[in-house]
């Protein structure tokens, strides 16, 4: 079954959310096997960059890489965040060296940046792995202002 997705961009982040929280695990499976998988996963990492909390991120510089596995063609989409001036910016090209490297499937972390499945949960379940210092991958998500559906 091949899933369509709305215009993404027309909705608010509350609304982005609780569409996706809506999702049941086999449409959050088949949008992540088809075509439309980089269209919902860019915006939630366009999201993020957005949600990044300057109070929370101003003393920090760091490059985290996001590895979204499982991709239809047996890849990794890899998305590259830098925290650097008290900005965030995501980047769909990694060019730069990661303090730290989270990897998930594609349905693990739209459950995650939803809120309905919990980071420690998923970790101690070895559905996350994060390479590299574990302390400051663990604190990365607290950094976004992203509310849960």
């Amino acid at each position: 079954m091949t899933q369509t997705l709305p215009d993404l961009s027309a909705f608010s982040l509350e609304e982005l959310g609780r569409y996706t929280a809506s999702l049941s695990d086999d449409d959050l499976t088949a949008i992540m096997a088809g075509p439309q998988r980089s269209v919902l996963l860019d915006e939630w990492f366009t999201r993020m960059a957005a949600q990044a909390n300057p109070d929370k991120i101003k003393d920090q510089e760091a490059v985290i890489h996001f590895a979204i596995t499982e991709r239809p063609d047996g890849g990794t989409d890899t998305y590259e965040m830098v925290i650097r001036d008290g900005a965030c910016d995501v980047f769909r090209q990694p060019s730069e060296t990661p303090r730290v490297t989270v990897t998930m499937n594609g349905v693990n972390f739209l459950k995650l940046i939803t809120g309905k499945s919990d980071g420690t949960w998923l970790f101690v379940r070895r559905k996350i792995k994060i390479n590299g210092d574990m302390v400051f991958g663990g604190k990365v998500m607290s950094w976004f202002d992203i509310p849960n559906a």
